[in-house]
């Protein structure tokens, strides 16, 4: 576990580091997706690297045969499903279509302001993003593994955006957020001293390593006790009166699932109630719908501190 854990700081964490600086709980926040199998969400200002961040991911994998490391797609209001999943052409001779591949199929992919296409388009990610598989007529056709999706908006222009449908928020593993860099960091980026994603160095790590490490992720312990404080945090947004509805099973499964792949990346042998209470507001908060005006990631926070939280020496196996 530990070499896999430095593996993955070296040829992935402090590459991206190079590239999105000033921005590392992102760029931890993507490796961890990456590594549990989820997709993450971010939000933040136009022109704050967001699509620098998945670009420099991609740049850090060497893609599986046949499979590309990286693909984009520009949310628009006027996108139709067939142009994100891809679409069978049909033949002349008649007989089934050939069928022509979407900007999907590829390892790390954009969803570049997700929030301005419609309902209809949007919804043609929720197969792939939870089975890793896009259904086109009545053929399916696998992902390439491993399959992240980064999804961008603006949290501020809202003029001609769609509010994501609670389906679609509840397969992002995390949101995360990213904002203006700190002068210093801005300085070089104005200066065009930071490395561009394409130029970083020769990727270290194959698509086939991300998934033996996700193998590997089985090792670190989670114990009941602390599965259990999930537990405890997710009925608690089902009984709030702050909120219309709570976060569902996927999400206490998602929870649990990154505080293991969080102590995996920092090569520890079982993951704790810290793991779980630091990831509680990026893995939950983008799932619960306040009943008022009051902000989720508010709310929540005032859960956890209700909800007790096991000793240290509790979660150990």
């Amino acid at each position: 576990m530990t070499d896999w854990a430095e593996r993955i700081r070296a040829g992935l964490v402090e590459p991206v580091e190079r590239a999105f600086v000033g921005q590392r709980e992102a760029v931890e926040m993507a490796a961890l997706c990456l590594l549990a199998g989820g997709h993450l969400l971010v939000e933040g200002p136009p022109g704050t690297g967001k699509t620098t961040l998945a670009r420099a991911l991609a740049a850090c994998l060497r893609p599986a045969e046949g499979a590309r490391a990286w693909g984009r797609v520009q949310f628009t209001p006027d996108l139709l499903p067939a142009d994100i999943t891809g679409y069978e052409q049909p033949l002349l001779t008649g007989g089934p279509g050939e069928f022509r591949h979407g900007p999907l199929f590829a390892h790390v992919v954009v969803a570049d302001e997700i929030n301005r296409a419609s309902p209809r388009t949007q919804s043609a990610l929720l197969e792939a993003m939870e089975e890793g598989r896009v259904t086109v007529g009545n053929r399916s056709h696998a992902l390439p593994a491993p399959f992240l999706v980064v999804a961008t908006q603006n949290p501020v222009d809202l003029h001609g955006t769609y509010l994501l449908p609670d389906a679609e928020m509840d397969r992002f593993l995390v949101r995360t957020a990213v904002d203006f860099p700190a002068r210093e960091t801005e300085l070089d980026i104005a200066a065009g001293r930071l490395v561009p994603p394409d130029d970083l160095a020769c990727p270290q790590l194959a698509a086939a390593d991300i998934l033996a490490a996700r193998a590997a992720l089985a090792s670190v312990a989670v114990t009941d006790t602390l599965v259990g404080y999930a537990l405890d945090i997710a009925r608690a947004t089902r009984r709030s009166p702050a909120l219309t509805h709570g976060v569902s099973v996927r999400a206490t499964r998602a929870l649990v699932t990154a505080a293991r792949a969080r102590a995996f990346l920092a090569a520890r042998p079982y993951a704790d109630a810290t793991d779980v209470r630091d990831l509680a507001l990026p893995v939950l908060a983008h799932r619960l719908l306040p009943a008022s005006d009051l902000d989720a990631a508010s709310v929540l926070t005032a859960l956890l501190a209700e909800v007790p939280a096991p000793e240290s020496a509790a979660c150990a196996p």
